[in-house]
């Protein structure tokens, strides 16, 4: 029997939002580590004993701090010598320094000679698995290449074969053009499962082909995803939620009810209509009283001459995220949609920073 693990987009970083001390390092940091530990406890109590990790282990592209290189090396270490097991890492974008895959600048090349390890920065093929890994490739079309290679070497049946690759599956994320493969395309090669990691939403396709998703939520990005891991057993595939913090959204018609359930060991963003400077704070303590792990609240502020009253119009001018919907409107031609979630989306780190 086949058994296995795999997990992917782990982003391990020194995040600021939020972040605290634990176990002597970055709480959020210590917080992922723990989901591919517990990924690798229930492979063991399954019988399994090889973790495949499908790219984006680390998250900062071209520079890995100490204090995230050397919490990761201990890990791998401890799970290979306490646990038994292997881990086998693709690179991924966010693990590169250079724009496709090579060894000398991925990131997770310095885990190489960490025992139970190995690195794909190529495309491989394990016999013991029947697991083909390609690595991140820009061009979609390298991939398509590699791929066929691997059907050439091992096919043409390949229904005994799992292809794992780092690259975009169409579908995945509401919202993002389709720029990467369809999962049909990916399916009609008859692989008995492929993985692809890159995007954070675990997703099942037809024709066995799934978006594996982030191990853990990471930013605003990823409210609503399913974060986690999988366990595979003989070809049939079992998602498992992430147990770490989630990123979590309430508009200003939220539900007392639903959010005392969701709250507790969550970063949560609040978005209200006008309010006042005292009534965002009062909100903000009042969800870190529901158990938040942090809190961000969302506001066209009142004007002092008006707070009082509440019974004034709201200022007419402008706040920042209206006055850049305003000028994408002015100034972009294209993807106005896309930039301007661009935008709101660095808003809402920076706030996040500041809480």
């Amino acid at each position: 029997m086949s058994i296995f693990a795999v997990i992917s987009d782990c982003h391990l970083h020194q995040w600021s939002a939020f972040a605290g001390i634990e176990k002597g390092m970055n709480d959020r940091l210590y917080a992922t580590l723990k989901q591919i530990d517990k990924a690798a406890c229930k492979l063991v109590d399954e019988g399994g004993d090889t973790l495949y990790i499908t790219g984006d282990l680390f998250h900062v592209r071209g520079s890995i701090s100490p204090t995230v290189l050397n919490p990761a090396i201990d890990l791998f270490k401890r799970l290979h010598s306490d646990y038994g097991v292997k881990t086998r890492i693709l690179t991924g974008n966010h693990d590169l320094e250079s724009r496709d895959s090579d060894a000398i600048s991925s990131a997770c090349e310095s885990l190489r000679t960490v025992p139970g390890v190995e690195v794909i920065s190529k495309p491989m093929v394990f016999p013991d698995d029947k697991v083909v890994m390609i690595p991140w490739f820009e061009s979609m079309d390298k991939v398509r290449e590699e791929i066929q290679w691997a059907i050439d070497c091992f096919g043409p049946d390949m229904s005994q074969h799992t292809l794992m690759i780092h690259a975009p599956l169409n579908g995945v994320i509401i919202g993002i053009p389709d720029h990467g493969f369809y999962a049909a395309e990916l399916a009609k090669h008859g692989f008995k499962n492929v993985f692809c990691g890159h995007y954070h939403n675990f997703k099942a396709f037809e024709g066995c082909v799934y978006s594996v998703g982030a191990t853990t939520h990471q930013t605003w990005n990823d409210v609503g995803t399913k974060a986690g891991y999988l366990i595979v057993q003989d070809g049939i595939v079992t998602h498992h939620d992430s147990s770490a913090p989630k990123f979590i959204d309430f508009d200003s018609d939220w539900d007392m009810d639903k959010a005392i359930d969701n709250c507790g060991g969550n970063y949560v963003r609040i978005r209200l209509g006008s309010a006042t400077d005292e009534e965002v704070s009062l909100m903000r303590d009042h969800v870190i009283g529901l158990g938040a792990k942090g809190c961000v609240v969302q506001a066209i502020p009142v004007p002092k001459t008006t707070a009082t009253a509440r019974t004034g119009s709201v200022s007419s001018a402008p706040t920042v995220r209206e006055s850049i919907e305003q000028w994408v409107d002015s100034n972009i031609a294209a993807n106005k949609k896309a930039v301007s979630k661009l935008c709101q989306e660095i808003i809402d780190q920076v706030e996040a920073v500041e809480v």
